[in-house]
């Protein structure tokens, strides 16, 4: 996959952040210790110098090499044993004053074995789905703030619950949908008129998996088609298609929303099933019903639909009870 190249420099940027925030690091302790425990620091120091002993052994050419080469190693064994307790004994971890990689494959140089590091095109990626994510309301919405008191409690709309009980259940089961999210998992079809609550549920799952360290794509299905339409018919790289296919939790809003399309339904169908077949989940959100799905969509579409925690929202649009709180 190519992407723009704006997300490369982003990414050579970040990694060179990562090694210069561990370079400070690693400085920092050394410093700690130099200055408060200065017997570990010559422990370290005569570690240090084990190394150039080796490399003075082997410029040398000694004829008893081999024998010299393990008196050096055994010193360096021991030294190494002495820092680690010695660390230990004052509360540091033994590994306190080594180098920290954030990827210890690459080393944080975003090359390994001649070749760009998987760290590095992880980093390309993140980038890009920031991108596609920038304005998406992602970090509007929290658990804590879906008031149950908008949906009323005095008669029952369907299954003998009344629309209070019916999203009772569909926060609750989105709160552990968030707290237990892992890969592979279900996806969820969240089914109801405008203003239930929908947009509001999926971005408190999402704000939570992304403090996971997952990733997470948000938007329209409008928004997100039509970026997929103009790389397909512009001969792009399809940069979006393979975003959406990657990322750990797509949100898919207002699935119907968009225009009518032979383009959209296959496109559509590609991207549930891509993913469902790869274990990573979508939530779809959608105000038509199963039959207009099946309608608009097909029957191995909605197969898979139907395959999804099905969440029916119920209830009166709680954005026009809120206008009217306020006009009053």
């Amino acid at each position: 996959m190519s992407f723009d190249s704006k997300y490369y420099h982003i990414a050579e940027a970040q990694l060179s952040e990562r090694k210069a925030r561990n370079d400070r690091l690693l400085a920092k302790n050394q410093s700690e210790i130099a200055v408060n425990y200065p017997e570990i620091a010559e422990i370290q120091a005569r570690l240090s110098r084990t190394t150039s002993k080796i490399i003075q052994l082997i410029v040398s050419r000694s004829s008893d090499f081999e024998e010299k080469f393990g008196e050096i190693e055994k010193e360096n064994l021991e030294l190494q044993r002495m820092l680690e307790q010695s660390l230990v004994k004052i509360g540091k971890s033994p590994d306190y004053l080594d180098v920290k990689y954030t990827c210890k494959k690459c080393k944080d140089s975003g090359y390994y074995d001649g070749r760009r590091c998987e760290c590095f095109f992880e980093a390309v990626k993140a980038a890009a789905m920031e991108d596609l994510n920038k304005s998406s309301p992602l970090s509007l919405s929290d658990f804590n703030d879906f008031s149950l008191a908008y949906y009323d409690d005095s008669q029952p709309v369907a299954f003998g619950c009344t629309a209070r009980e019916i999203m009772g259940e569909n926060l609750d089961f989105c709160r552990k949908y968030a707290e237990d999210f892992h890969l592979p998992c279900n996806g969820i079809l969240m089914r109801g008129a405008t203003g239930l609550g929908k947009t509001h549920l999926s971005l408190s799952i999402a704000n939570e998996v992304i403090k996971k360290g997952y990733s997470v794509i948000y938007g329209s299905a409008p928004d997100l088609f039509g970026k997929a339409e103009q790389e397909h018919f512009g001969n792009k790289e399809r940069v979006t298609l393979e975003m959406l296919y990657d990322a750990d939790l797509l949100i898919m809003d207002d699935i119907g929303a968009e225009f009518e399309s032979k383009f959209y339904v296959s496109l559509f169908y590609t991207i549930i099933n891509n993913r469902m077949n790869s274990g990573k989940p979508t939530i779809v959100s959608t105000n038509l019903s199963l039959n207009d799905l099946l309608s608009r969509y097909g029957d191995r579409t909605v197969s898979r639909l139907k395959t999804m925690d099905d969440l029916p929202f119920a209830g009166t649009d709680v954005r026009l009870i809120r206008a009217r709180e306020k006009r009053n």
